[in-house]
């Protein structure tokens, strides 16, 4: 199973889960522009949770580290911006 989700706080989140000895593993990423695929991803913050009985809940427990892994990060403004068009006004 896996998800993409976002953009949160300007990142978006991709989780996915592996089926592990008694259950599954979730695990997931912080990146800043949407991914094509949950599992292929370079991100900002990488997590894995515990093991969880079912699929649906690893994936929900990986979704939320990296969330909280986000708040710790700077905002980001990629996934609003089209490439150097952000002006700086004050210039």
């Amino acid at each position: 199973m896996h998800r993409i989700t976002g953009p949160y706080r300007g990142y978006f989140v991709a989780a996915y889960t592996v089926k592990a000895k008694g259950g599954f593993v979730g695990y997931g990423k912080a990146c800043v522009t949407r991914p094509s695929a949950a599992w292929r991803v370079k991100g900002a913050a990488g997590v894995a949770s515990s093991l969880y009985p079912n699929e649906l809940q690893a994936l929900v427990a990986a979704e939320h580290k990296v969330r909280l892994e986000i708040d710790q990060l700077p905002p980001s403004w990629e996934p609003f911006t089209a490439p150097d068009q952000l002006v700086d006004s004050t210039r």
